[in-house]
Parts: structure tokens; C-alpha cells; sequence
């Protein structure tokens, strides 16, 4: 890399353009000249995860001084609905039988909040249930764990929660357990890698270096991985039209497939927002899921910024669903999140008040649910799927 162009580049916008510098990945632009490149999963890869310079290693990521808000952040009634909801599960799958202890676990967990508001509902729910269950909080952000600590110091300090590092709970022998993961808003955080059609063949997109404008840009280059072949996606319903592009989160597959193979007895929970195959591939999606975050503004420029803003990508459901059959779970559960909520009993949860205070608890209440159900269709974009490890009980 040339002396100017690497003047006033970030530490991430150095790093990736010496990774692509160093790379043996032969690409072409749409002129057909040859460039060096990656893979735009690993671009992704570097600009969330890279330490120290990565989106999600740095700064706090989530709420008003972050770029995005979670579930939790609006109140706690999703906390209170996944709590209702694993409590039940819990007693149907595993039964009451004796003390042992069941792990609720909420890996990618960000600063507790939604760990603490599940644990705290289902102490109200079910008080002696509660107190066999153990709370962890996975994060791999550390000031996201130092504020989970914070968040759950009571809990910590009585044993009945704790906070690992992803490191941590990849050791964790989880088989021996009794165990509920729940992932919100995890799996949209993974790098993708991005497949397109183009002249009847099905490629892979490319990040190569402008050196002399100092700026990323795309190429295309042959598929990465033999996952990323038309009849390994037409597994999954992935059947791209010419000039398409679309998301292919094999990080995703591989992370859920490794997980279901470590857990024993257990539910895997995950709420995230995205849809099937069909829907990911069909004709108005012809550019692909792909957005950036910053200050709570959405973009489409992946190369505006690298390190300083979110890139993310819809789940693929259907994706899901077949790397968990493969690794002989099955799918309990699957809808629009509005549904689980109205199922979990949230509508129940609404107050009639007189009280003009805005900030009344119960106007306050009754405005998270609204949100949670009405806000922007959000609720009908984001589903919930839960895999069990053993046929549910007759």
C-alpha cells in the first residue's frame, strides 16, 4: 500500500487494505480487469470483529448512545414474554423432578438488560422454579461485560447469574447441563458472504482497494466455499434470478450447528429479524438485506466508515432450520414475533389507567407494548424460531 494512500485511513481501513493487499484472491471488475480481493464475508468480518478497531469491540453498541436499540431497551415486556415462555417450556421438557439446576443462557447479551428482566419475571412467575435457574450472559464486547456485571451485581453476587466471554462459553461443558439459550438479535450480527447471479453463473462478491482514491470497492470473484454452490443454497430454496445478489451466512449455520452439538437436554430460542428463502430471493430483494447503522440512520454504503458503523443482514430461517435438523434437533417453534408475544400473554399486560402522566407506569407500560407489536411492522419482520433436542412431551 502506497504512502498516500494510507494517509488518514482509520486502523480498521489500514488493516483491511493490508489483508487485501497480502491476499492470494484473484477477483475482476465489471471491465473484467483482474484485482486483488477478499471476500466480502471477510470484509464484514474485520470491520465488526477485528480487536481493538472492530465495530463491536469498541464503544458501547446499543442503546441511546449507541446505533440501534434492542427489544429490552423499550421496557420489559419482551423479557417478561420469554420468561412466561420458558418457564412453560421448562416445566413441560424437563419436568419438576428434584433440584437440579437448569442454565438460561442469553449468548450475544450485550449489558444484561434482557438477561436481568427474564431472570426478575420469572422469579415473579415461579418463584421456586426460579431459584434452580442460573443466568449467564455471553458477550464477546468487554465493555459490554463490564456493564453486565453491573447490571446483575445482586444476582452474580448470589450465584444465580454470571458473564463469560465467548472464549469462556465455547469451553463451557454445556452437555452436562439442562440448558435454554436465547439469542436476540445475535445471528444479524454475523458476517455474511454475498452470492450473486451474474451471465447465467453464480459468483461470489469481492472487496478490493482503490489505491489511488483511498476507498473499497466491489469486485467479483469465484465462490469462497463449496457451501456457496447452486445446488448447496438449493438446499435451502436459495435459487437466484440473473443480475440478483443475496446474504449466505454460513458463519451463522456453522455457529448454530456447533452450539445444538455441544448442549444436552436443552431449547435453543433465537429472535432475530428475517424471513425464509423464498422471501430473501424474491424479485423486489434484487440488491440483497444488507444495511449499515450509525447514529440510528440506516445506509447502504458498506465501505462509508469501516469500524465505525453496523453491517447487517436478515436471517435466513430456512437456513436454520435445515442445519439444525442435520444436527438432529427440531423445529418446536417458529412465527412472527408479534405472535409469540400475543401467545406469551402480552396483551394481558395492558393497564387501564385515568392517569394523563405520560410517564405513569402504566401509560409508560401500555406504550412499550404498543411499540413492541405496532412499531414500524418490526414485530411482523422479526420472528421467533425454537429448536428442541428431543420430540416434545405427548
Amino acid at each position: 500500500m502506497g504512502t498516500n494512500a494510507s494517509e488518514g485511513l482509520s486502523q480498521a481501513e489500514r488493516l483491511i487494505a493490508e489483508t487485501i493487499a497480502s491476499s492470494r484472491r484473484m477477483g475482476w471488475t465489471e471491465s473484467g480487469a483482474a484485482v486483488r480481493c477478499i471476500t466480502f464475508r471477510d470484509y464484514m468480518s474485520v470491520c465488526l470483529y477485528a480487536p481493538q478497531y472492530g465495530y463491536y469491540r469498541k464503544g458501547i453498541r446499543v442503546g441511546k448512545a449507541g446505533d440501534f436499540y434492542t427489544s429490552s431497551a423499550i421496557g420489559e415486556e419482551m423479557g417478561v414474554c420469554l420468561a412466561a415462555y420458558l418457564a412453560n417450556a421448562a416445566a413441560e421438557r424437563f419436568g419438576a423432578e428434584g433440584g437440579e439446576r437448569l442454565e438460561l443462557v442469553d449468548w450475544g447479551g450485550g449489558i444484561g438488560r434482557l438477561g436481568r428482566q427474564m431472570l426478575d419475571a420469572w422469579r415473579s412467575r415461579n418463584p421456586e422454579q426460579a431459584r434452580r435457574v442460573r443466568l449467564t450472559v455471553v458477550d464477546g464486547h468487554p465493555e459490554h461485560r463490564r456493564r453486565a456485571e453491573e447490571e446483575l451485581a445482586e444476582a452474580i453476587a448470589g450465584g444465580s447469574a454470571r458473564v463469560m466471554n465467548e472464549a469462556e462459553a465455547e469451553r463451557f461443558p454445556w452437555e452436562a447441563e439442562r440448558t435454554i439459550v436465547v439469542c436476540n438479535e445475535l445471528l444479524d450480527a454475523m458476517p455474511v458472504h454475498r452470492v450473486c447471479r451474474v451471465g447465467g453463473r453464480l459468483l461470489e462478491r469481492g472487496v478490493a482497494w482503490d489505491e489511488r482514491r483511498g476507498r473499497f470497492y466491489d469486485c467479483l470473484t469465484e465462490p469462497s466455499d463449496g457451501r456457496l454452490a447452486e445446488a448447496s443454497l438449493a438446499r435451502d430454496g436459495m435459487r437466484l434470478r440473473e443480475g440478483q445478489t443475496a446474504e449466505v451466512s454460513l458463519d451463522g449455520q456453522i455457529w448454530l450447528s456447533g452450539l445444538l452439538g455441544r448442549l444436552g437436554r436443552g431449547l435453543v430460542v433465537i429472535v432475530d429479524y428475517g424471513d425464509e428463502s423464498e422471501e430473501l430471493v424474491s424479485p423486489h430483494r434484487m440488491d440483497g438485506t444488507l444495511v449499515c447503522y450509525r447514529n440510528h440512520l440506516a445506509s447502504f454504503d458498506p465501505y462509508e466508515a469501516p469500524g465505525e458503523q453496523d453491517l447487517t443482514a436478515h436471517v435466513n430461517f430456512t437456513s436454520l432450520r435445515r442445519a439444525a435438523q442435520d444436527a438432529g434437533w427440531r423445529e418446536s417453534w417458529y412465527g412472527t414475533q408479534k405472535r409469540f408475544l400475543v401467545e406469551a400473554g402480552l396483551l394481558e399486560r395492558l393497564v387501564a389507567h385515568a392517569d394523563a402522566d405520560p410517564f405513569h407506569p402504566a401509560a409508560r407500560r401500555n406504550r412499550a407494548i404498543r411499540q413492541l407489536l405496532l412499531s414500524d411492522g418490526m414485530s411482523e419482520l422479526f420472528k421467533v424460531q425454537v429448536f428442541a433436542s428431543e420430540p416434545d412431551p405427548a
